[in-house]
């Protein structure tokens, strides 16, 4: 292995929140000698970073085109480590009051999941639910190291909790079909709550596992994070775009570091690399501008990071690493819609978060966010709006990238009018299609994922792995895996 102050070429592709973070993280991690050796090119498609987190303002509405926060309660200690480190914490803004509250769809109604003792005496669903939960006290842990989300729901409670809470928030968070998401991949937690503990509902009757007192590079968590690791939800009161400006300030303002946009990779050359030996390049980096097709000039790289959906790395890498190629072609996308929807008053007698949609109920969208209720300090100041996003698309829906951005804004008021009452013509009406949007992991993705490990360390050595395709969808995820490269890289280095 080189020294670590031997010149190194680093390039990351892919501008979102793995990209940048990674960029960011990777000059904290190395030593000062590394660091300044060490050169660091960010390449993305887009005219502008940041992926699919992009806040956009048009005609006096916020509205997110991509996440609309994050959930630091899951795995977040890292990102609101990188809140602080960016000096954000003032403009952090977390869920509102009125958006504690959480619905779903059944039998074309909006109902409240009950929130208190109360609630639930009333709810059409608690017998049902309680029966479950009483049952599953009993259930023996299952001895399968993989199943499906609706097997392992449907085998520890019932076909009523599968069907009517799980299958609604799988397709809120990962537009997927229980009867194929992997429960390990998607759900590990609780899958690791009936390993240790027996039973899930066990567990959380007893109070659960406790958190880690530190961070990935074993400093202490501050009091900062320690405040808001358990919020359910946070964003900013400029929309999340306020945490991609300030990390791609970061990487522009590193005089060893480039953000290089409109520069989409269209193919990864692997070459020797001489057992772990930085000198000459292992990589060669082909891109071009999508809008022009003008040729970009190729990079040279040591080092290679790719934060980009494995069904755009797999073309790149499909000549010289066809083996890996195949393995990251057998991760699948579905494509998502969204539909933002505004008002200049206040049109939604509801509050709450919002309300997810069962796929039983045989509708085209996917559910709707309140994000007025959400996020109220993001309303037009001195304005009374409601804001409402509407999601569609998933597995249950895979043609709406194909369709006309009018009928998507019509199934969206359609269901606004028949789920929440509201006629109104919008103010401000926009239909987006998220293209391979989300990376859905199937049941065996633990086995997927160590085809595309093993072909990558026998195919492109000094190739990182990272982005929302291989080791969890949110944002926080994205983040701690970003960490984890940054430092493994690091430690690689030193040495």
């Amino acid at each position: 292995m080189a020294g670590a102050g031997a010149a190194r070429d680093v390039v990351v592709l892919g501008g979102g929140i793995s990209g940048l973070t990674l960029a960011y993280f990777l000059r904290q991690a190395l030593p000062k000698a590394a660091a300044d050796a060490t050169r660091i090119r960010v390449l993305d498609a887009s005219s502008e970073s940041g992926g699919w987190v992009r806040t956009a303002r048009r005609e006096g509405f916020l509205f997110e085109e991509g996440p609309r926060g994050f959930r630091p309660s899951r795995n977040g200690a890292e990102m609101l480590r990188l809140v602080e480190q960016l000096q954000l914490q003032s403009k952090m803004q977390a869920v509102g009051p009125a958006a504690q509250a959480r619905y779903i769809l059944r039998d074309g109604r909006v109902e409240k999941v009950p929130g208190s003792l109360l609630e639930m005496a009333r709810w059409p669903l608690t017998l049902a639910v309680a029966r479950a939960a009483l049952r599953e006290l009993f259930v023996k842990p299952g001895t399968l190291e993989d199943e499906s989300v609706y097997n392992w729901t449907t085998r520890r409670f019932s076909p009523v909790v599968a069907e009517r809470l799980l299958d609604p928030m799988a397709s809120g968070i990962f537009g997927g079909d229980i009867r194929k998401l992997s429960m390990r991949a998607c759900f590990p937690m609780l899958m690791d709550l009936e390993r240790e503990h027996g039973s899930v509902v066990k567990s959380m009757l007893l109070g659960g596992a406790g958190g880690q007192d530190t961070l990935l590079d074993g400093t202490k968590k501050s009091d900062f994070v320690k405040k808001h690791e358990k919020s359910v939800s946070v964003s900013f009161a400029d929309g999340m775009s306020t945490l991609m400006d300030a990390l791609a300030d970061r990487v522009t303002a590193d005089p060893m570091a480039d953000l290089l946009l409109n520069t989409k990779v269209t193919r990864l050359a692997v070459h020797g690399h001489n057992n772990g030996s930085t000198k000459g390049p292992s990589f060669v980096v082909e891109s071009k501008d999508p809008m022009s097709g003008e040729i970009r000039e190729p990079i040279k790289a040591s080092h290679v990071f790719s934060t980009i959906p494995a069904c755009y790395l797999a073309p790149a890498v499909k000549d010289s690493a066809p083996g890996l190629a195949e393995a990251l072609d057998e991760i699948k996308f579905v494509d998502m819609g969204m539909v933002h929807v505004g008002y200049n008053e206040k049109v939604l007698s509801t509050e709450g978060f919002g309300y997810l949609i069962p796929t039983a109920e045989h509708e085209k969208v996917l559910g709707v966010v309140f994000d007025s209720n959400t996020f109220p300090v993001q309303n037009a100041e001195g304005k009374m709006q409601t804001r409402l996003s509407v999601m569609s698309g998933g597995a249950h829906f895979r043609e709406v990238a194909s369709l006309p951005e009018g009928e998507l804004e019509r199934n969206a008021l359609d269901a606004l009018k028949r789920h929440l009452g509201i006629t109104r013509k919008p103010d401000y009406v926009r239909a987006m299609a998220l293209t391979n949007g989300i990376p859905q992991y199937h049941v065996g993705f633990g086995q997927t994922l160590q085809r595309i490990e093993k072909q990558a360390a026998r195919s492109a050595p000094g190739l990182f792995l990272g982005g929302n395709s291989f080791y969890g969808i949110g944002l926080a995820d994205c983040v701690t895996q970003s960490k984890q490269l940054a430092l493994k890289f690091a430690k690689s280095v030193s040495s």
